[in-house]
């Protein structure tokens, strides 16, 4: 039978400014708004999506606001990060009839299916459900081996355009810009992350020519010229972004690349980066996240550090800019220790850092060690899931303490790395080939040209670090 299908971007399609609600503010539709849109399509099946734990709640109160709506006969299902990590509490909410645990493409299919034909949900692998006032957990589903046996995502049931319109990274070559997933999960079990739980213990990636598949549609279809790969491991299997590199370097796109995210170094190498210089890749970010051996140590992620310095060499060498990702503030950690991180990040030669503090986020071990250790009673679960915040000090100093220290690490980088421009040898070696043709030379001014705006913002108070 045909099926009727409308996403709604709350987000997106409300007003473009917040408007206050009795927890605070929102950014999006209104409840009058959803209760319009939800009224007018009459849906028999409503999907919510819950990825963040900070907004657990406003997902609660948009479940509750459709169901004031819609018969008691429309089926709510919640999906994502946060209900995959906490699917029995979400279960639990009296406006909740089903949770989607991990992957959903095959699960909210079988969902649909067993509505329609009176099927049996209790053999539907990774969902979670009442059922006669007990909470029901089925077997989890195994993790699609094969993503490329999935079909592109549709983008014409959203108003596309806008998102073109309004992305949000920081200073791009091209626009518009789309973004693509091309990899689930992650190898690692880094202490501070959760992908792990979510996705599964398995990385698994599409192929170098199905990625390439979804770049041509988004620029055939909506004129897209840069692309951001928003996957949790890009890098997961080396050949197979190399093959894609060479495949837009045959087929002459002209279109850029960035990874938001980060790339783990310990997948690195020259090869690698050659490759992605030529097929368009501008900006490399190194997800370091650590910078000493106790930190390698504590967090568990495979990073060489001696290796680091000249993998940044490598990619400053061929025109690519460099940014560079840290964690600080683990349990564990001092002054003395934080100082060390910023040192080693200072030393290596990037022209942009990022220190953020580490947080204990829900579903990650350092959630489960801080539980331990009672630092979180009286929190309310999305009420510490900010690394640019520190809601919590570590053994030897307070919250203010890491705080401060980690604004002035960032405060003080650039300073410190206007010193080696007084290297003839880096000069000639890792700075002239960011800016040897026009295009880099007008990237580079609009580099100057934001950080000096962003600065003067955080000066004058109006925002923190950049």
């Amino acid at each position: 039978m045909p099926v009727q299908i409308k996403i709604i971007d709350a987000q997106l399609e409300g007003p473009s400014q917040c408007t206050a609600t009795v927890r605070g503010f929102r950014n999006g539709m209104t409840d009058e708004q959803i209760k319009a849109c939800v009224a007018a399509f009459e849906p028999d099946v409503v999907g919510i999506s819950m990825n963040y734990t900070f907004g657990v709640q406003d997902v609660f109160d948009i479940a509750t606001t459709v169901k004031q709506v819609v018969p008691s006969t429309t089926r709510l299902i919640i999906g994502g990060a946060h209900a995959t990590l906490d699917h029995r509490k979400v279960a639990e909410h009296p406006a909740v009839d089903f949770v989607v645990r991990g992957e959903g493409e095959v699960t909210f299919q079988e969902l649909c299916c067993a509505f329609y034909n009176n099927g049996d949900i209790g053999k539907i692998a990774g969902v979670t459900y009442r059922a006669n006032d007990s909470i029901k957990i089925n077997p989890n589903r195994d993790p699609i081996a094969d993503l490329d046996a999935l079909p592109i995502p549709d983008r014409s049931f959203l108003p596309y355009e806008s998102y073109l319109s309004k992305h949000h990274y920081f200073h791009t070559i091209q626009s518009p810009i789309g973004t693509i997933f091309t990899a689930r999960g992650c190898p690692f079990h880094c202490i501070f992350c959760s992908t792990h739980k979510t996705w599964g213990n398995t990385w698994r990636g599409r192929s170098a020519g199905n990625i390439l598949k979804e770049v041509e549609y988004l620029r055939n279809r909506y004129g897209v010229k840069e692309i951001a790969f928003q996957d949790d491991q890009f890098l997961g299997d080396r050949k197979r972004i190399i093959d894609f590199c060479k495949l837009v370097v045959e087929k002459k796109l002209g279109m850029t690349f960035i990874v938001p995210p980060g790339n783990s170094p310990c997948f690195m190498n020259d090869e690698l980066l050659d490759w992605m210089a030529k097929a368009g890749f501008y900006r490399v970010c190194f997800s370091v996240d650590v910078g000493t051996e106790a930190g390698v140590r504590y967090v568990r992620k495979p990073v060489h550090l001696a290796n680091v310095r000249s993998l940044v060499k490598a990619a400053n060498h061929r025109g690519l800019w460099t940014y560079g990702t840290f964690v600080i503030g683990f349990p564990y950690e001092d002054k003395a220790d934080i100082q060390a991180t910023v040192e080693f990040a200072y030393g290596l030669k990037l022209d942009f850092v990022r220190f953020y503090i580490a947080q204990p986020y829900f579903g990650s071990e350092l959630y489960d060690y801080y539980e331990k250790e009672g630092r979180l009673t009286g929190l309310k679960v999305n009420e510490q899931h900010s690394n640019n915040d520190a809601f919590f000090g570590t053994d030897h100093m307070s919250a203010k303490e890491l705080f401060d220290l980690r604004n002035k690490a960032e405060l003080n980088y650039i300073k410190h790395h206007l010193a080696d421009f007084l290297s003839p040898m880096y000069v000639a070696v890792e700075f002239l080939p960011k800016i040897a043709s026009p295009r880099r030379l007008r990237y580079f001014l609009g580099l100057i040209f934001r950080f000096v705006a962003i600065r003067l913002k955080f000066k004058w108070g109006f925002l923190r670090g950049f």
